[in-house]
């Protein structure tokens, strides 16, 4: 049972995925009475993508593998498109074109990843090591998509028992121990076969322990410590020559000593406080082929993340149930997707020690959709779509009254000694509307291909914050989120030279923002307009045993017609609204929206010496962001007098690997992380503003410096 190869298959995949699409779109789609396994197998291929069709990437197990992936940041750390910031993995956002992960339909196997529990932390937690893919769609895309995608959206998909084993092969293992200098270790044993010719299970066990992480320059990074372990099973199953169903359940847990704003740089003095964070997802997925014209899949999925803090003595859950059932009909020249999805999310937060309040907030979202890929001709491909969406929201809770007794501040009781309470209840305005999208792959020649496509995406209220929910101001005014994103792109692939070139305007038109309001609570408004512009640019060269990729980014997001009150300095009584264009977004003061990002460049270079020894390294540019301006919001609040500017400043980061496979069954693999040493802030991070009188504690968590990864697998 060898491992998979580790060559990168960055040419093939883009040869591959083309010769698919011709054959699912080029080929007369009648009704067939039969069919070939072979033909079975093109069919359930997922459509190439038009809209966006050059600028969404995917990361492959061998990726993940060769540089030894332990959390998102190392998942993505060689995408141009996306940026990680947080360093611990608990804390760590995904920005998508600088959009972050809240704005983005993240799945795992079909099923939503939503919300947020705490906004000082992230909302994604996934192990690589489960990973058979990882789909990226840069910007609102096609139809399909999900509901709520005004940002893109990221696929996780997980391996089964059938990507492990050999053909001929009923069972297998995998034990894998992994050392890292800096500073931890990992253990993992899967265990894979098949319990009949039809049916396979996989089981995996994953644990890591890390330290507190040192910085570049040596510094230890405190509240970087945790312990993480999960667990998963898959069991997938043939029931017909047309009909597989697949049923997984993984449970996912991390706990640690953080601080108080966990994706802060505790100051020394700072106490850590437990956490403990969770997630458990449940999905089946089952495919019935039929014919060309039945090509049905159904997912059904839960899914729970929770979070508990020694702080505040409080803790938090998230559930999600939904499903997706969609059809896909081959006829003539058009394969059309159509399909109904339904989601919805409750989110319940209380504290379990002084009764503070219980609040609760359950929104449902239904969808329907329809996209159709046309080969109008052997050299055109025409994609066009239509998606419907509703949203609904309700909301309740039951709140402690705080009243202040000797100058402090405590839970007013009754006679009895029982907390007063009050109530609260309120449901958001029914939101809907329409999304449609529109694209096109030109042939310019055999190798030459132009793309052009333009999307909408529609985002209806979502459950709040799990921390602030209690907090909450109901707004009546409120309305859906609507973005438009164009995209142009031109791809050359001959097999050994590739060259890609895309660019990408996207506007989230009356963005919502979960807006603090001082002693109003939080408050969710449209706040104005979040434009994500930019370009990509992608060259490479592919010989018999190396390969080469470049790759560029450049991107802006930023806020625009966005409105403040700000106190009038000739009447301290009174204040003069003014319009802000041209706001870069910083995390501090608008998280859960985006982070600006400098322009990168990404060199990855990969190298198979013999059939035993790969090796390769990837080096990282990202350029300086000087004199952003901040602090517009509290200047507002009454907090500041004036805006302050940050900077974010370049850093370059060098990584790389050896792969040793001395017999089949055994690999060693030896990975350096920031070969340099260099000491940095991801630009996805909050910024430091310790510079400011008065926020020298709102610095964001370096990175970790130089990490020696030493892993030994052994296969049976």
């Amino acid at each position: 049972m060898p491992f998979l190869s580790q060559k990168s298959h960055f040419f093939r995949k883009t040869t591959i995925a083309s010769a698919v699409s011709l054959a699912c779109f080029s080929l007369s789609f009648g009704v067939l009475a039969e069919q070939s396994d072979t033909e079975k197998e093109l069919k359930k291929v997922e459509r190439i993508t038009v809209v966006g069709a050059t600028t969404n990437s995917e990361i492959t197990p061998a990726v993940l593998a060769n540089y030894q992936a332990n959390d998102l940041e190392d998942i993505f750390r060689h995408t141009p498109s996306v940026t990680v910031g947080g360093s611990l993995g608990i804390a760590q956002k995904i920005f998508v074109r600088g959009v972050e992960d809240s704005m983005v339909n993240v799945t795992v196997d079909g099923a939503p990843q939503t919300s947020t529990l705490f906004h000082h932390i992230g909302r994604v937690a996934i192990e690589p090591e489960l990973l058979k893919s990882v789909e990226v769609q840069a910007g609102a895309g096609e139809a399909t998509s999900g509901s709520g995608a005004v940002g893109g959206a990221i696929r996780f998909k997980t391996k089964s028992a059938a990507d492990l084993l050999d053909e001929n092969d009923r069972f297998g293992g995998t034990a894998k121990v992994s050392y890292f200098t800096n500073d931890g270790h990992k253990e993992s044993l899967s265990l894979y076969g098949k319990a009949t010719d039809s049916i396979g299970i996989l089981a995996s066990y994953v644990t890591v322990s890390r330290k507190n992480m040192e910085d570049g320059d040596g510094n230890t990074l405190p509240g970087t410590a945790a312990d993480q372990t999960l667990g998963f099973i898959k069991l997938n199953a043939k029931l017909t020559e047309s009909q597989d169903i697949t049923v997984s359940y993984e449970q996912r847990k991390e706990d640690g000593e953080f601080g108080k704003q966990t994706n802060w740089a505790p100051l020394e003095s700072d106490p850590l406080f437990a956490s403990w964070g969770e997630r458990e997802t449940l999905v089946l997925n089952h495919n019935w082929f039929l014919n060309s014209l039945v090509n049905l899949e159904t997912t059904v999925y839960q899914t729970k993340s929770s979070f508990k803090r020694e702080l505040y003595t409080w803790d938090a859950s998230i559930e999600t149930i939904g499903f997706d059932i969609r059809n896909t009909s081959d006829i003539g020249t058009h394969s059309i997707t159509y399909g109904i999805e339904h989601k919805n999310d409750k989110v319940h937060s209380h504290s379990y020690e002084d009764f503070g309040g219980i609040f609760d907030e359950d929104g449902t979202v239904l969808g329907a959709y329809v996209q159709d890929h046309w080969q109008v001709f052997p050299d055109l491909r025409l994609s066009f779509g239509l998606r419907f969406d509703s949203y609904e929201l309700d909301h309740q809770g039951v709140e402690a009254n705080w009243v202040k007794v000797d100058g402090v501040w405590v839970v007013e009781t009754d006679a009895a000694g029982a907390p007063v309470t009050s109530t609260s209840e309120f449901s958001a305005k029914k939101q809907d509307g329409f999304s449609k999208n529109v694209g096109l792959l030109y042939n310019l020649t055999d190798n030459l291909t132009l793309s052009l496509g333009y999307a909408e995406a529609l985002r209806g209220r979502q459950i709040a914050d799990a921390f602030t929910i209690g907090e909450l101001t109901p707004n009546a005014n409120l309305v859906p989120e609507e973005v438009e994103n164009v995209e142009l792109g031109i791809q050359y692939n001959d097999g050994t030279w590739m060259f890609e070139a895309s660019v990408y305007s996207s506007t989230i038109n009356g963005v919502v923002f979960d807006k603090f309001k001082g002693r109003e609570g939080v408050f969710y408004e449209n706040i104005g307009d979040l434009g994500s512009e930019g370009f990509e640019l992608v060259g490479g060269y592919q010989a018999d045993n190396f390969d080469v990729i470049v790759s560029f980014n450049h991107n802006n997001v930023e806020l625009d017609n966005v409105i403040f009150d700000w106190p009038d300095p000739t009447d301290a009584t009174s204040t003069n609204r003014i319009e802000v264009d041209n706001i870069d977004l910083a995390a501090y003061e608008y998280g859960g929206l985006g982070n600006a990002v400098g322009d990168s460049l990404n060199v990855n270079f990969n190298y198979r010496l013999n059939d035993q020894i790969k090796l390769g390294w990837n080096y990282k540019y990202v350029a300086s962001l000087n004199d952003i301006e901040v602090f517009h919001r509290s200047i507002e609040l009454g907090w500041v007098e004036k805006l302050e500017t940050i900077d974010k400043p370049s850093y370059q980061l060098v990584d790389a690997y050896v792969s040793y496979e001395p017999f089949d069954s055994l690999r060693v693999d030896l990975s350096i992380q920031n070969l340099l040493d260099e000491s940095y802030r991801s630009h996805g991070s909050v910024a430091d503003y310790g510079h400011i009188p008065g926020y020298e504690g709102v610095v964001g968590i370096k990175e970790a410096g130089r990490d020696i990864r030493l892993t030994v697998a052994y296969q049976f």
